[in-house]
């Protein structure tokens, strides 16, 4: 006789499948990206025009194309975890279905001001760079880059906090990606209003990896606290 109370294979098979499937997508965005940054040229906030210049102008053009697409490919993979996230946690509570909605508003917000704001001022400067621009609007237009990358992290700040908070509201995954995105956020907001966005954007980072061993874990085996 077939027992009632047994699980089934099946449908258990498939849950958890997704779950390492959205585990895999959230750490090939940061494998992807960092690949990425590896073949790019990026000159930082405060650069003299001339060393701006002399940076994207002495860069392999190709190179850096390749690198950033492969980084755009980093942000694409990005999406579909950042949904199954949103549906996976904060989805027992009015609170916990806010602040997940709120985190995937905040993740897709990242990547568009990543993709649209971020990598086409980039390429423009390297362009220009090499097609006789002068100094001066090559390092305007790169600030724009910049700019756009400062902003990307108050909303990866944002991101962090809400997924938090709705994994808090559930009670699930509540050391890590609960206390640990609430604490994470806080910091990324913190680094961005010192001015260290580089350190603040790794901080992030570091969290996030640790959210994509809990999504690869699967549900009820996630929690790095158990």
């Amino acid at each position: 006789m077939l027992d009632q109370n047994a699980p089934i294979r099946g449908t258990e098979t498939r849950t958890l499948a997704h779950w390492r499937l959205a585990g895999g997508l959230a750490l090939a965005h940061v494998v992807l990206m960092f690949a990425g940054l590896s073949q790019e040229v990026s000159p930082v906030h405060g650069d003299a025009a001339d060393k701006v210049l002399a940076t994207f102008a002495g860069a392999s053009f190709d190179r850096v194309l390749v690198g950033g697409f492969v980084e755009s490919l980093g942000f694409i993979v990005l999406l579909p975890a950042l949904v199954f996230l949103a549906r996976a946690v904060g989805r027992g509570s009015e609170a916990g279905r806010w602040a997940g909605q709120t985190a995937l508003a905040a993740g897709i917000a990242y990547v568009a001001v990543t993709l649209a704001g971020g990598f086409p001022p980039g390429a423009a400067a390297l362009y220009g760079a090499q097609h006789g621009a002068d100094a001066q609007t090559v390092a305007v237009v790169d600030e724009i880059r910049i700019y756009a990358f400062f902003l990307s992290v108050l909303l990866l700040g944002l991101h962090a906090i809400s997924v938090g908070i709705a994994a808090l509201a559930d009670r699930r995954f509540t050391r890590w990606v609960g206390y640990g995105g609430v604490l994470a956020g806080i910091a990324t907001l913190a680094g961005v209003a010192a001015g260290a966005v580089n350190v603040a954007s790794m901080v992030w980072i570091v969290w996030w990896v640790g959210v994509a061993v809990c999504l690869l874990r699967g549900p009820g085996r996630g929690d790095l606290a158990a």
